[in-house]
């Protein structure tokens, strides 16, 4: 038998698990190598201070001092981000996507009515006021757009807020589905 044959069987070898012919091969093999004899040594070490080892002990009232202590501790402030911060980066990034969109909308009119114009003179610079002044209802409406929306939004969530706060607090309470 060779070593590698030899390890595996050595756990079942203490435990006198296995059959007649493999013990005995096991035993040959253990009186012929050192190497092996010296690893079974080592399991019998290994076995005998697991055996010798007790299961931690819990004292009698443990269930009950965790409830306790849990009852008493301060709740736990999860580290919470104030609604007015995404509103106000929100409100921020609307704003600035709606200038750059008129911005970048009338300034193309402008520069399109100056180059088209054959002189630079004050017929050209009313044609850029002209080109401009068309802009200016859909600059009210982009603006009313984003009000109404930021508006819905501020609704949505002081809303949802006191709904889903109060079904998810009845969910927990209950252990079901609301």
């Amino acid at each position: 038998m060779r070593c590698s044959s030899c390890e595996p069987l050595l756990d079942a070898y203490l435990e006198a698990s296995l059959s007649r012919r493999q013990g005995g091969a096991v035993i040959e093999h253990l009186q012929a190598c050192g190497a092996c004899a010296d690893l079974l040594r080592e399991l019998r070490v290994t076995d005998a201070l697991l055996a010798t080892t007790r299961p931690p002990g819990v004292a009698s009232d443990f269930t009950a001092s965790v409830v306790t202590a849990a009852r008493f501790a301060p709740p736990h402030s999860g580290r919470r981000i104030p609604l007015w911060i995404p509103l106000l980066a929100y409100l921020v990034m609307a704003w600035t996507l709606t200038a750059v969109w008129l911005r970048s909308n009338a300034l193309t009119n402008v520069v399109a009515n100056i180059a088209l114009s054959e002189q630079r003179s004050l017929a050209a610079l009313g044609a850029a006021v002209r080109a401009l002044a068309p802009a200016t209802p859909l600059a009210a409406a982009a603006v009313t757009l984003v009000l109404l929306l930021d508006v819905v939004l501020l609704c949505g969530i002081f809303y949802g807020y006191r709904r889903v706060r109060s079904l998810v607090m009845l969910y927990l309470a209950r252990g079901t589905r609301p």
